[in-house]
């Protein structure tokens, strides 16, 4: 089987040689094709179409054709040597070195083995929508509510109720520190706040309109965190996140 590798690349040189030889005189010769590289497969010997010979140092790539061979006029050299990697799904990368000086023209057989080919996966990747960075403290909590049982509002909710007033919108929600709490903590952007209004009827809440807030968190008796239980006379503690311009 080798001598029919040999067979093709003698074909090939004959055939470039014979292109050469019939120009016209006055026609210019055509450009060198370059040590000639045959790729072949190991078991059966014969010629690999489509396998990608790469360039390592210059980055090239040309692709053998049905005869399994390429010139490398055109790949980078140094010191009159290229390094070389065939390519060729179903088969195993092969890298070698080849050496492409004037005197290098003995054709070249490079034999390719099969390799195993594994079940294909498919993996299906989601993007992970995450908040602006200031509302990163609001996120945390929002992504924690279950265990904690805190009320949230969302930026998406804040705004789809926009010109509405803040307790209006809260008592919608069903949040609400209930009868026996006279007094709420209210916290803006993680530091105490005291409004200079508060809502009528309201046991603390800003007479302040939704547009000025992107997210709510509320927190009551024993599932508020123990930082707000201070402030908060344990009783419920309200979180409000500025809105971002």
């Amino acid at each position: 089987m080798r001598n029919l590798v040999w067979l093709w690349a003698t074909i090939f040189v004959f055939v470039i040689a014979s292109l050469a030889c019939g120009q016209d005189a006055a026609t210019v010769a055509p450009k060198s094709v370059g040590r000639i590289i045959g790729v072949f497969d190991t078991e059966t010997s014969l010629p690999l179409e489509g396998v990608d010979v790469i360039d390592r140092i210059g980055g090239g790539t040309a692709r053998t054709q049905r005869s399994g061979l390429v010139g490398m006029a055109a790949f980078t050299s140094q010191h009159d040597s290229a390094v070389v990697t065939v390519r060729k799904i179903g088969y195993a990368d092969t890298t070698f070195l080849v050496m492409v000086g004037a005197t290098d023209t003995v054709p070249l057989q490079i034999f390719m083995r099969h390799v195993a080919a594994l079940d294909s996966v498919v993996i299906t990747a989601r993007e992970t929508e995450h908040m602006p960075l200031y509302l990163k403290d609001f996120e945390e909590r929002m992504l924690g509510a279950k265990a904690t049982g805190a009320k949230t509002v969302g930026p998406a909710e804040m705004r789809k109720n926009d010109g509405r007033r803040l307790y209006d919108l809260l008592l919608s929600k069903g949040i609400t520190a209930g009868q026996r709490c006279r007094r709420i903590g209210v916290y803006l952007n993680g530091a105490p706040y005291r409004p200079v209004t508060i809502a009528q009827g309201s046991p603390g809440v800003p007479d302040e309109s939704v547009d000025d807030y992107d997210a709510v968190v509320f927190y009551t008796g024993a599932e508020m965190p123990v930082e707000f239980r201070r402030t908060s006379g344990g009783c419920a503690v309200l979180l409000l996140y500025s809105r971002g311009r």
